[in-house]
């Protein structure tokens, strides 16, 4: 599939199951408009990050599509969707005050958001404590010990 016939797929299986989009609208309590939207690849005015999903998922349950496959079709072609965990994690280094010198492990514009060959490898010489996530964590678990 690509991301053009994401929402109109959708869609399509919605109608050939006679679910109205109103229905959708009343159960998940999600304005129709943003899920007209969707069924035409138009999410401009959509949220972000785990709302984005936890629309998709809901939209997928009241379709009855398997959500799982739902959610990670959108990860892969709408940047709503988007998992990495970038914004997060240097907002809590800068309330710990820990220099984070970050490395994103998926690469920009490809089209490719999981990741996959295009992705590039991980150094597994580097143990997990030497990572600055896990020194962070290590960080936090100090702080909040002494607490």
């Amino acid at each position: 599939m690509t991301r053009d016939a994401y929402g109109p797929n959708l869609r399509r299986i919605r109608l050939q199951r006679g679910i109205a989009l109103e229905q959708i609208a009343d159960a998940t309590k999600v304005p129709v408009e943003l899920w007209a939207g969707l069924e035409r690849n138009d999410i401009s005015s959509w949220p972000s990050g785990i709302f984005a999903r936890a629309y998709i998922r809901q939209y997928a349950y009241a379709i009855g599509v398997d959500p799982d496959s739902t959610v990670d079709e959108f990860c892969r072609w709408f940047p709503q969707g988007d998992r990495r965990a970038e914004k997060t994690v240097r907002i809590h280094a800068a309330i710990v005050g820990h220099r984070l010198s970050w490395e994103d492990d998926v690469p920009d514009g490809d089209g490719n958001r999981r990741g996959g060959a295009a992705a590039p490898p991980k150094d597994t010489r580097r143990s997990s404590l030497q990572s600055p996530l896990a020194a962070l964590f290590v960080r936090l678990i100090r702080t909040f010990g002494r607490a």
